[in-house]
C-alpha cells in the first residue's frame, strides 16, 4: 500500500501578506515524491491585497484559500507554519514559469509551475448531482478517542429496511470519496450500491476534511475504532436492517474489516475485502517491493531482500524512534546516497507511529476466527497487495462458509482499474475509476446473501 507522503500539505490554509503583482493568474505544477506525483495548482489575484487558492486535483476538487504569502519582485515565499512547510519560488524572465522548492523540516523537493489553468482529468465515471436517492451529511462520534467523523449517508428513496455498508479507506489521509488523481471511487461505489437498494455511509478519515483528530498520530488500530464507530452509527439508522450491515474496506480498510470480523464485532454481519492484506504485513511489503521493482524493469537481489528484511526487523523492534532511525541509517550505509538529508527523511517515515504499528500486524489469526460471510476481491495486476499469496492465505485460513467468495480479477490493479502493468504510476493516467464488473459483483453478493446456502 502506497503511503501518501505529505498529502496533508495540500489540505491546509496559508497566511497572506501583500506584495507585487507579477504572480497573478493560475499556475500548475507537479510535486514528484518517491512513490507518488501530486499535481498542484496555485491561483492568485491582486486588488490592492493578495488573494488566492491552492488545489491538489489528485485528492480533491476543493480550492483552499491562501492565508500566508509574500512576494517581492520576481520572488515568492509561502508558509504553512503549523506543519513547518515552506515554498519559495522565482519567476522566469518571461513570467510564464515559477521555479522553486518545497520544504518540510529537513525534507526538500523541487516544485515548479507553469502559467496556465489546470487541465482537468477525464473521468467518465464521475458522479454528479442530481442524485436519484437521498443524501445527508452526518457527524459520527468516536467517544473512545474523542474524535468526530464527518460523513455522508446515501439512502434509497423507497421505504422499509435496507442492507447497509460502511466504506473504509486504504492507507494515507483520505476524504470520504477516497479521492486520488481525480478518481472518487467511494463516491462511485456509494452511488452504484444505493441505486441497487443499499444504504451507504462514507466518511473523511480522522484529521482529514471535516473530521476532527490528528491523522499523523493515528495507527491502524485507531482507524479501526473509527470504522467501528461508523458501523455502530449506521446500524442504528431507521431505514437500516441491523441484521444486514457490513463493511466494504479497500487495502488497509480491507485489513481493518478483516480484523473487526475476526474480533467478532456483534454489529458486523458481513465484509467486502477489496485488496486487503491477508498475509503478515512485513512479508507483504517485501513482495510489494519486489513487484514494484519488476514493473520498473529491475530485479530484487538476495542482498536487497536481506537489507529490506533487516529494515523491517528494526521497524518492528522495541527501539525508540530515535534509536530505530539510527539503526536504519546504519543498515542502509552501503547504499549509495543513503546518508544524505533527503534519504534520511524517507527513512524517517519508517519510524512513524502508523508505520511501526502497521508492520507488526499479522491478519491470519483474525482470518481464522471469522464466522460471517466474506467477499474478497484482488486485482490480477496489483503490485501493492499481490493477488496470489493473499488469495491463497484466505483460502487456507478462512473458515468454510458457503456464502463466502474469494475472487481474482485479471487485468485489474490495486484500485480495481483496468491496467497494463498494475504500476501505481498508471493510476492518474487511467480514465476508469473502478471496474463495473466488481461493482456489480459486490452488489449482487450483498443483496443475495439471504439466498446463499
Amino acid at each position: 500500500m502506497i503511503k501518501k507522503y505529505l498529502l496533508f500539505i495540500f489540505s491546509l490554509s496559508f497566511s497572506l501578506f501583500a506584495c507585487g503583482q507579477s504572480f497573478e493568474g493560475s499556475w500548475t505544477g507537479t510535486l514528484v515524491l518517491p512513490t507518488v506525483k501530486l499535481p498542484t495548482v496555485f491561483e492568485f489575484t491582486y486588488d490592492g491585497q493578495w488573494k488566492g487558492t491552492m488545489q491538489s486535483p489528485s485528492q480533491s476538487m476543493a480550492k483552499l484559500p491562501f492565508s500566508a504569502i509574500k512576494a517581492d519582485g520576481d520572488s515568492i515565499h509561502v508558509e504553512v507554519r503549523s506543519f513547518g512547510i515552506k515554498y519559495s519560488g522565482k519567476l522566469s524572465s518571461d513570467k510564464q514559469a515559477i521555479t522553486g522548492q518545497v520544504q518540510q523540516g529537513s525534507m526538500r523537493a523541487p516544485l515548479d509551475f507553469k502559467k496556465g489553468p489546470w487541465k482537468s482529468y477525464k473521468r467518465p465515471q464521475a458522479i454528479n448531482p442530481p442524485y436519484s436517492y437521498d443524501t445527508v451529511n452526518v457527524k459520527i462520534p468516536n467517544k473512545e478517542d474523542a474524535v468526530v467523523l464527518a460523513g455522508t449517508i446515501t439512502r434509497p428513496k423507497s421505504g422499509g429496511k435496507h442492507p447497509a455498508v460502511v466504506l473504509v479507506t486504504g492507507s494515507g489521509p483520505q476524504d470520504r470519496n477516497s479521492t486520488i488523481y481525480g478518481h472518487q471511487s467511494f463516491k462511485l461505489i456509494a452511488d452504484y450500491l444505493t441505486k441497487r437498494g443499499i444504504v451507504v455511509l462514507r466518511y473523511d478519515d480522522r484529521g482529514v476534511g471535516q473530521s476532527t483528530g490528528i491523522y499523523t498520530q493515528a495507527t491502524t488500530s485507531d482507524f479501526g475504532k473509527d470504522a467501528l464507530s461508523a458501523l455502530n452509527y449506521l446500524s442504528k439508522q431507521a431505514d437500516v436492517d441491523p441484521k444486514k450491515v457490513g463493511i466494504i474496506g479497500h487495502s488497509e480498510g480491507g485489513l481493518i474489516a478483516t480484523i473487526l470480523a475476526g474480533q467478532r464485532v456483534p454489529s458486523l454481519k458481513f465484509i467486502v475485502d477489496l485488496a486487503g492484506p491477508a498475509i503478515a504485513i512485513d512479508s507483504l511489503m517485501v513482495l510489494q517491493s519486489e513487484a514494484v521493482m519488476k514493473v520498473q524493469g529491475k530485479t530484487m537481489s538476495a542482498q536487497d531482500r536481506a537489507l529490506i528484511k533487516k529494515n523491517y526487523e528494526i521497524v518492528k523492534s522495541k527501539l525508540s524512534a530515535e534509536e530505530a532511525f539510527e539503526a536504519l541509517m546504519a543498515n542502509m550505509q552501503a547504499v549509495p546516497g543513503s546518508q544524505n538529508v533527503q534519504f534520511g527523511d524517507e527513512i524517517g517515515v519508517l519510524v512513524t507511529p502508523w508505520y511501526r504499528h502497521f508492520m507488526k500486524i499479522d491478519p491470519i489469526p483474525f482470518i481464522k476466527k471469522i464466522n460471517i460471510p466474506v467477499f474478497a476481491a484482488f486485482g490480477g495486476t496489483d503490485v501493492q497487495v499481490i493477488a496470489a499469496p493473499n488469495m491463497e492465505s484466505l483460502t487456507d485460513n478462512l473458515p468454510r462458509n458457503p456464502k463466502s467468495i474469494v475472487k481474482v480479477y485479471p487485468g485489474l490493479n490495486h484500485l480495481f482499474q483496468t491496467s497494463k502493468t498494475g504500476s501505481h504510476l498508471e493510476y492518474g493516467d487511467i480514465e476508469e475509476t473502478f471496474s463495473p464488473e466488481v461493482l456489480k459483483d459486490m452488489a449482487d453478493w450483498i443483496l443475495d446473501l439471504d439466498n446463499r446456502s
